[in-house]
């Protein structure tokens, strides 16, 4: 099939990016046309051809509406593939295309800003059982496919995990507990903080520093601005310096997480920063967030052997998978759509951090290792993937027999 996803440019290190790189190169490998619309202004020159994904230029929408019809039409693609929450399109669910969007949803009820967008759709993708049960809630079906994680992400042995707390210039013998999110309010970050704050407390001889992959200031004012989602950073120094956390905690510099770090850098463990090296340093994983649709770094985390802890909310716990779920009995409402998002209890993630610090932790990794090959990109598009397209180009393109239903464009291969 010809294929044009859209979504957070290929080449980036975000979530969504890694979700578009990964796609878009397994399609290629399963013998699909591939083109990619990099978002929020990604591209202003020419298209041109990465490893055999054609790129187009993004347009001047933040979301690459303007140009996405244009691009479709000159790609004679058969279905466009969203990687980003519905709710960001205003006019895109309009067009007279075969629009099949991830329905990324990360809260509930789920909010009629994303139903509104998907009622039109040729096709919907869940990201998550939570989600794909929301969607059928509001009598909207759906295919399940989850986020992958990639063979690159392991455990690393014991002098090689050595390596990487000293390059991360944390001790060789502390508990580590670490957060790799982005600076936005629905993130809960200053919230993660009070629960790890009530883990020393109740551990008091525990030597254990939080590590904070993320930037302490916020990068800008919004994160959506053409929609009014406003999902905003916050600055986090202020509160960490008046909670007495600031010998607790340490972060990177903002460089680094503003361009983001390799996924694997090789085996340099002098500078050669990397997510799997990072993981590799962590005891304990924490994210417990308001609310997420899926969740990466679950799922990242998992395949280097370390667990994590998160929100029993939205899509979080399917992907935390052999980890700890914390309760949380309120919500807030921080956006214009007025969805909620979960507030985890502070004692909760305390109590999880404690259960995890006295637990035997390698047999622990072996579970979790387990867990995340169920996710591996290779098992998602074998298992998901290719039964959905499939699924696709024999409704696009029937061919009608008595034997049955079956696309004429294999028949004609």
């Amino acid at each position: 099939m010809r294929l044009l996803i859209l979504g957070d440019r290929l080449w980036g290190k975000s979530a969504y990016s890694k979700v578009v790189y990964n796609l878009s190169t397994r399609l290629l490998n399963e013998g699909h046309k591939v083109a990619h619309i990099p978002m929020t202004r990604s591209l202003k020159g020419g298209p041109f051809n990465q490893g055999g994904v054609l790129v187009y230029p993004s347009g001047q929408d933040p979301f690459s509406q303007d140009v996405a019809v244009e691009h479709y039409l000159h790609f004679n693609a058969d279905m466009l593939i969203t990687v980003k929450e519905p709710w960001v399109f205003s006019t895109l669910h309009k067009e007279a295309i075969n629009f099949v969007p991830m329905a990324i949803i990360d809260h509930s009820p789920v909010s009629a800003s994303i139903t509104s967008r998907l009622h039109t759709a040729f096709k919907v993708i869940a990201v998550s059982r939570f989600g794909q049960n929301e969607l059928k809630k509001n009598k909207i079906e759906s295919t399940y496919i989850p986020h992958g994680v990639p063979d690159v992400y392991r455990p690393l042995d014991e002098e090689q995990k050595l390596k990487c707390r000293e390059m991360f210039s944390l001790d060789p013998d502390e508990f580590v507990v670490g957060i790799v999110a982005m600076n936005r309010s629905r993130k809960l970050i200053p919230r993660q903080i009070l629960g790890y704050k009530r883990f020393l407390e109740l551990n008091p001889d525990v030597k254990s520093h939080l590590f904070l992959w993320t930037d302490v200031q916020p990068t800008r004012a919004m994160d959506e601005p053409g929609t009014g989602i406003s999902d905003v950073g916050v600055s986090l120094l202020p509160e960490i310096m008046e909670l007495g956390m600031g010998e607790a905690i340490k972060w990177p510099d903002r460089k680094n997480v503003a361009e983001g770090i390799p996924e694997w850098a090789g085996e340099n463990y002098v500078d050669g920063w990397d997510m799997v090296k990072l993981y590799n340093c962590f005891d304990v994983n924490m994210l417990c967030t308001g609310g997420e649709g899926a969740g990466l770094p679950y799922i990242e985390a998992a395949a280097c052997g370390v667990s994590s802890i998160c929100t029993d909310y939205a899509g979080a716990p399917e992907y935390v998978g052999p980890g700890l779920t914390v309760p949380a009995k309120e919500y807030v409402i921080l956006n214009a759509p007025g969805t909620r998002y979960a507030l985890p209890s502070i004692d909760g993630m305390a109590d999880a951090l404690t259960k995890l610090y006295n637990t035997d932790r390698e047999k622990l990794a072996r579970k979790l290792r387990s867990h995340a090959e169920r996710y591996s990109w290779d098992n998602v598009v074998k298992r998901y993937v290719n039964p959905f397209l499939d699924e696709c180009e024999t409704e696009l393109f029937p061919k009608i027999a008595k034997e049955g239903i079956t696309t004429w464009r294999k028949s004609s291969e």
